[in-house]
């Protein structure tokens, strides 16, 4: 089956229960593995949603939910979009600062989290004026409130009764990483859900019964839709001694990680000699893919296997894709300063690359569009495309063009379409370097010198005020570099440099051991603050 078979999420879910209830659903990781049927889940859904409702959630029903990946986290959002309620979802290690805006923001009415997340709430003010209901999600240790367990021995047994959201009715709350900026809200409706997980079927099919591990919770979600087995791990996703040892524990197929992700995964699996031979097929978003993370990742896979780089933002995943064997064959663009090829649009996502500007553009005009092949902002029109930002006008107003009757997203990623039709990612409008000899883009500058031996990764920053900037190429060294070491990458990435023209203008290298990097998306690196770092570094050493 697959989702062009019919309509609704919660109702493709449940075509798996009724045709395949004894198949695994999920499982979760840890010393205690726990497998769960699709019988077993809907019923434990049915019961969730059940007392959700005793509790007062009902349709429209904003519910923030701060609960760690695992079964309960994957029944409760079953749950809530079921009944038509709005699950708020928030990164729990955001800043303290940052959550309690996110909150404050959507108002949520309930309140469903772990204990540590409840007394967070209490102590530090958490959605004070809007939480009318909390619901704790494992044991009462630290709390006294109401128990998801508790609400659901209280509720009736058997499905829970309720009309079936509409697809244009809100379906979740979803909050941006603030990599450049602060985290803002995204009302995804249940028809935008739908059109996300039918792209992810055109990258390439789930057969059902495929087991999946991932380390973004929303496609664990995902995965139970399309008939899939959810692979959960129980300790913290980022650790990967824990992922490999899952994936091979459960008989992993496919995998679904972040490149940072990916690459600690690779890095861990190589100095050991170990393959990840279940592992069939290979999902990474969030950044683009690196040539090195690439072959990193290729050498500790098994031959044959496939990976698969996905460009997309909260706002309008998915809007493309590459095979890893097509990606290898721009590594040598990329190194030359292309940019990284993210592959063609899917069908249905209309990519339009258009002049950069740092202001609203309140209507469309084809005259916004860039010569063909030119570098520009990159947009997106299409069914996965949201709708404007919670509470945020302003940001709304720099982020959506109206085109007729529908809308156009301003990524804010610069980009250019090639001759084939691929989108080559040129980096973050917001991160371009503007100097007194032009613009530097960071997608096009950074892989001409991560290919430096030495080198894990760099980052390019601009000191100063635009358009005079000074460049100043950030690089984050591989673990265990000597002085020496360092003497020597430097004099190797500044004569590269003065062979470019484009890259000439680099006179400036600073070492920086641990870049500073979204909590959620760690491949982002948070340029902003790198590039304070880098004008203080300047102004208070000799370094440079």
């Amino acid at each position: 089956m697959t989702v062009d078979d019919g309509g609704h999420l919660e109702a493709l879910f449940e075509r798996q229960v009724w045709t395949r209830p004894d198949a695994v659903a999920c499982v979760t990781g840890g010393r205690r593995p726990r497998a769960v049927t699709y019988a077993e889940l809907a019923a434990v859904i049915d019961r969730t949603a059940a007392g959700l409702r005793r509790a007062g959630v009902g349709a429209g029903t904003r519910a923030s939910v701060m609960v760690p990946p695992g079964l309960e986290l994957v029944a409760l959002v079953h749950a809530l979009l079921r009944m038509g309620a709005v699950p708020v979802l928030i990164d729990r290690a955001l800043p303290q600062a940052a959550l309690r805006g996110c909150l404050a923001e959507a108002a949520p009415e309930v309140f469903i989290g772990v204990p540590l997340a409840q007394v967070g709430r209490v102590a530090l003010g958490w959605a004070r004026r809007c939480v009318r209901t909390t619901i704790t999600v494992g044991p009462r240790r630290l709390w006294l409130g109401r128990t998801v367990r508790g609400r659901r021995e209280d509720a009736p047994a058997g499905p829970a009764a309720g009309p079936q959201p509409a697809l244009d009715d809100v379906a979740l709350i979803a909050y941006t990483s603030g990599s450049t900026g602060a985290p803002k809200g995204v009302p995804l409706r249940h028809g935008h859900l739908l059109a996300q997980v039918r792209m992810l079927e055109r990258t390439r099919p789930l057969a059902p019964g495929t087991r999946v591990l991932s380390t973004f919770p929303p496609f664990a979600v995902a995965a139970t839709v399309l008939g899939a087995c959810a692979v959960i791990p129980a300790a913290d996703p980022r650790r990967p001694s824990v992922l490999v040892s899952d994936a091979r524990r459960f008989d992993v197929t496919v995998l679904f990680a972040s490149p940072a992700v990916l690459d600690r995964m690779a890095r861990y699996c190589l100095p050991r000699g170990r393959v990840l031979d279940p592992v069939r097929t290979v999902y990474t978003a969030g950044a683009p893919l690196s040539h090195a993370v690439l072959e990193h990742a290729r050498a500790c896979l098994p031959p044959g296997a496939d990976l698969y780089s996905a460009y997309g933002t909260t706002e309008c995943m998915l809007v493309s894709a590459i095979e890893g064997r097509n990606l290898a064959l721009t590594g040598a663009a990329t190194a030359d300063g292309a940019g990284t090829c993210v592959g063609a649009p899917l069908p249905g996502q209309l990519v339009r690359i258009i002049t950069v500007t740092d202001g609203p553009i309140r209507k469309w005009t084809d005259d916004l569009l860039v010569p063909p092949g030119a570098v520009g902002e990159i947009t997106v029109t299409g069914p996965t495309v949201a709708d404007p930002y919670l509470e945020r006008p302003g940001a709304t107003a720099r982020a959506r063009i109206e085109d007729g009757d529908r809308a156009v997203h301003r990524t804010g990623d610069l980009g250019r379409l090639d001759e084939r039709g691929r989108l080559w990612f040129a980096g973050r409008a917001a991160d371009r370097v503007r100097t007194s000899g032009g613009v530097l883009c960071t997608g096009h500058v950074e892989p001409i010198f991560d290919t430096v031996r030495g080198v894990r990764r760099t980052a390019l920053v601009g000191v100063g005020r635009a358009p005079g900037q000074r460049p100043v190429l950030v690089v984050e060294p591989e673990p265990g570099t000597s002085r020496a070491q360092r003497s020597r990458i430097r004099a190797d990435v500044l004569a590269l440099a003065a062979r470019r023209p484009g890259t000439a203008e680099i006179r400036t290298v600073l070492f920086h051991y641990r870049f500073p990097v979204d909590v959620r998306h760690d491949t982002k690196i948070r340029r902003g603050e790198l590039a304070a770092w880098a004008e203080h570094r300047l102004a208070t050493t000799r370094d440079g």
